[in-house]
């Protein structure tokens, strides 16, 4: 029976000290891929960050501030290699919230809910916009989580991040296939063995 080899699948994390703090501003951070032979069939992410009425502990992602962390100024976007933008979290999508928090969250497309609400509550999420723009796309290159805070006095920090990409399996290994043809060329060889015994 044929068998099938495995999905080429790579993932990458880091853990940030000092945290990325953003507050009234964007910035960016990458992994870099190689090795994909195939087109890109699968992306999720996770994000730990904090929000939160400044300050943020600089070494641990810690809110310090105890006033409103102004949620809606969250944003939150991934770019492949070849340029594609989906938006995780746009500007607006939260509210709140007093005091601030630090959350953990996974974007798939097979989640069931956005982000939304008044609040930050970590789990796992559909982005804003489907991950599946970035399907047929080559993974190999350097992948951007783009993160901003729209507003001042209540930043954002990015603590950690990972980044997963798959890559669909390689066909069925033609066992039968390369079985078959042994066979054939067997009966070949004595086939023409016998015309030239009677030759």
């Amino acid at each position: 029976m044929p068998q099938a080899a495995s999905a080429a699948t790579q993932s990458q994390s880091a853990t940030f000290n000092p945290v990325l703090i953003v507050d009234g501003s964007s910035s960016s951070t990458g992994f870099t891929f190689s090795g994909f032979t195939a087109p890109v069939s699968g992306v999720t992410t996770t994000i730990n960050l904090t929000k939160c009425d400044d300050p943020i502990d600089s070494a641990t992602g810690a809110c310090l501030g105890s006033f409103y962390s102004f949620n809606d100024e969250i944003v939150l976007q991934l770019q492949s290699p070849t340029g594609t933008i989906v938006t995780l979290v746009p500007s607006g999508a939260l509210s709140g919230q007093a005091p601030g928090n630090t959350v953990t969250w996974t974007f798939t497309d097979t989640a069931s809910s956005v982000v939304s609400g008044g609040s930050l509550v970590s789990g796992t999420y559909l982005p804003s916009s489907p991950l599946s723009a970035f399907i047929g796309e080559n993974g190999n290159g350097t992948w951007n989580l783009l993160f901003g805070d729209t507003g001042g006095l209540d930043p954002m920090s990015i603590n950690s991040w990972s980044l997963t990409v798959r890559t669909p399996a390689p066909g069925p290994l033609p066992l039968l296939g390369a079985a078959s043809a042994f066979g054939i060329s067997r009966r070949l060889r004595r086939r023409i063995a016998s015309s030239r015994a009677q030759a």
